[in-house]
């Protein structure tokens, strides 16, 4: 089974970005299982008091409605977390953080991410290391 791991980054972008959807992510892998952990549901509701509450609070909706998987044993730093569960479900992540995109390609996890603001395109290091 392929899972794909949602960011926090990706899941509030969902409401910021009229153009992108859940169904974006099934281009890449039409059968993966989305999911998520506990410590990006809480960063979520951390924004819920601020300038950005609506987008938090749409996130949370989605992961509701869409049936998103919610890692519980995960409930540390965000980041942390979703590299932890990437790990172990050979997952890969999708953020529109790019310092957690350079670690997550660092530590060989592919990842999913927005390239010149308006496509989802899917770097995966191990691919690239089997080419070169």
């Amino acid at each position: 089974m392929r899972y794909i791991v949602l960011d926090t980054s990706f899941l509030m972008a969902l409401t910021e970005l009229r153009f992108l959807s859940l169904s974006d992510l099934r281009k890449f892998y039409p059968n993966a299982k989305l999911i998520t952990t506990k410590s990006v549901v809480k960063e979520l509701e951390s924004f819920l008091g601020g300038g950005r509450r609506v987008s938090a609070s749409v996130a949370l909706q989605v992961i509701e409605r869409h049936g998103i998987i919610v890692d519980e044993k995960y409930r540390g730093e965000a980041d942390e977390d979703l590299i932890a569960l990437a790990k172990e479900l050979g997952a890969v992540v999708v953020t529109f953080d790019l310092k957690l995109k350079e670690r997550l390609l660092r530590e060989g996890i592919p990842v999913i991410y927005l390239r010149a603001g308006k496509k989802l395109v899917l770097d995966d290091p191990l691919r690239l290391s089997k080419e070169s």
